[in-house]
């Protein structure tokens, strides 16, 4: 276990980030994590723990954030992506206290992934992805809700069926042609959480999509496992274009 320091990015229990900065790893790139579960209150930030830990080995501060969920937290949308782009807007803006990193990274795994994208198609962002990856995204919210992904995690999410409120899943659906940096999409077929499917719906807009044989949904997020390592060449290869961008 590495140092945590822990920081607000507002008044809410849930509006914190866990940051860890390896030893000059401001010369790198920041890589911002998002945990999945859903959106629901009974996951939380530390199913990211391995995947930052495995970071900071790496050299690489990392930014794990927590956010309202569905339940007590008061989560859902709109308030789940306020706090997304509070809490990544906040350790890339001016009033940050460290001098900043060359580049940004969105990871998101599952309901993160769909935060993630959605964070990578905002306008309004301070500081904009140069690499989103996307581990078992959720990566269309329509069609998950009309293919019941995660059974009622859509509906509780928005506040009801798309046909309902389609006017909440217009906001919340990440929109690919807006997409800023690269995009990987990393998905197991032998997902049974979040369908295959989801990373084939945006298929033709990302740079990359690795489809995993035998892979589950969970196996994403385990940094022992072999799939990990096309997060880390990724990382590689930005923080080679970074370095020589400097030179």
């Amino acid at each position: 276990m590495h140092m945590i320091t822990h920081h607000t990015y507002g008044e809410l229990p849930d509006q914190f980030g866990e940051l860890r900065t390896p030893a000059n790893s401001h010369a790198r790139p920041l890589v911002v994590l998002i945990h999945g579960g859903f959106w629901r209150d009974q996951y939380h930030c530390d199913l990211m723990h391995p995947l930052a830990e495995s970071l900071y080995d790496a050299g690489y501060a990392s930014w794990n954030i927590e956010y309202r969920r569905v339940g007590p937290t008061g989560g859902g949308y709109p308030t789940t992506l306020t706090d997304v782009r509070a809490g990544i807007d906040h350790v890339t803006g001016p009033d940050w206290s460290n001098p900043g990193w060359p580049a940004l990274v969105v990871i998101g795994h599952s309901a993160g992934g769909h935060l993630a994208l959605w964070n990578a198609s905002r306008a309004d962002a301070g500081t904009r992805p140069a690499l989103t990856i996307g581990l078992a995204a959720v990566a269309d919210v329509i069609a998950a809700n009309r293919n019941r992904v995660g059974v009622d995690a859509t509906t509780n999410f928005f506040g009801g069926d798309v046909d309902d409120v389609p006017e909440n899943y217009a906001a919340g659906q990440p929109n690919p042609a807006s997409f800023h940096g690269r995009v990987v999409l990393i998905h197991g077929d032998t997902d049974d959480s979040v369908p295959l499917a989801q990373s084939y719906a945006i298929a033709d807009h990302v740079d990359r999509l690795e489809v995993l044989e035998g892979v589950d949904h969970f196996d994403v997020i385990n940094p022992d496992h072999a799939s990990w390592q096309i997060v880390v060449d990724e990382l590689t290869s930005l923080d080679n274009s970074v370095g020589e961008t400097d030179r």
